[in-house]
C-alpha cells in the first residue's frame, strides 16, 4: 500500500501523524502542541487537505515564534503535511520573519490572523520545497530522510533538459495555491519565479 493510500484511510489527525512517523522512520519524537516534534524537525499536520501549506506553516510558526522569544532551541527544519501534500523548509529562513514586531500571532495557533497568514505566505513562498504525495512519494521520503540525517535539503538544478518536466510539476503544485489564474498566465508566473531564483533549485521539480 502506498503512502497516499494509507493517508486516504486516516480517520483523524492522530492517524495522519502516525502514518508520517512510520513513513519517515522518525525517532525520539513527541506529540504535543507541536504535532510532531523531534530535535531535527517540527511538523504541523492536518487530517484532510483543506488547509494550504501556507496556512499550516503560519500555524506552526506560532509555536516557533513562542520558542524563539523564550530562547528555546529550534530544530534545523520545519515541515507541514496533510493527507495529500507535504512541504519542508530550513528554519533559518524564517528567523528574519520572527524578528518582525508587527505580526500578530494570536493567542493560539488556530487564531492566527489573516494579516499574519499574508505576511508568512509572502516570506516563505521562496523557501518551501513542496510535494504532492500521490505522485511524489519517493521524492518526499528521500528528501525528508536526507534532511534529517544530513542536515541539508538537497535540491536539483533546473536544466534545459528537464525544463518541461519542471514546469508541469510546478503547475500541478501551484494551481492549488493561486486562484483566478488563466492557463496562459502560468508560464509567465513560472518563468518569473525561475528568473527570481525562487525555483532555480527546486527539488520537487526534479
Amino acid at each position: 500500500m502506498t503512502l497516499f493510500e494509507k493517508l486516504k484511510q486516516c480517520k483523524s489527525e492522530e492517524d495522519v501523524k502516525n502514518v508520517y512517523i512510520k513513513a519517515l522512520g522518525l525517532k525520539g519524537y513527541s506529540l504535543n502542541l507541536i504535532d510532531i516534534q523531534t530535535k531535527e524537525i517540527w511538523f504541523e499536520t492536518k487530517d484532510g487537505y483543506k488547509h494550504s501549506s501556507y496556512a499550516m506553516f503560519t500555524q506552526l510558526l506560532h509555536y516557533v515564534y513562542r520558542a524563539w522569544v523564550a530562547g528555546e532551541p529550534l530544530p534545523p527544519f520545519l515541515a507541514v503535511a496533510d493527507t495529500q501534500k507535504a512541504a519542508i523548509m530550513d528554519t533559518k529562513d524564517v528567523i528574519p520573519l520572527l524578528a518582525k514586531k508587527n505580526i500578530k500571532w494570536g493567542k493560539r495557533a488556530s487564531d492566527v490572523t489573516p494579516e499574519a497568514l499574508e505576511v508568512v505566505s509572502q516570506h516563505i513562498g521562496t523557501h518551501l520545497v513542496s510535494f504532492k504525495i500521490e505522485t511524489q512519494e519517493d521524492e518526499f521520503i528521500r528528501t525528508f530522510k536526507d534532511a534529517i540525517k544530513n542536515g541539508l535539503i538537497i535540491r536539483t538544478q533546473i536544466t534545459p533538459d528537464n525544463l518541461k518536466q519542471v514546469f508541469d510539476k510546478w503547475v500541478t503544485m501551484i494551481r492549488r495555491e493561486i486562484k483566478g489564474v488563466s492557463d496562459d498566465d502560468y508560464a509567465l508566473l513560472f518563468f518569473a519565479d525561475v528568473m527570481s531564483g525562487t525555483y532555480n533549485r527546486c527539488l520537487w521539480c526534479s
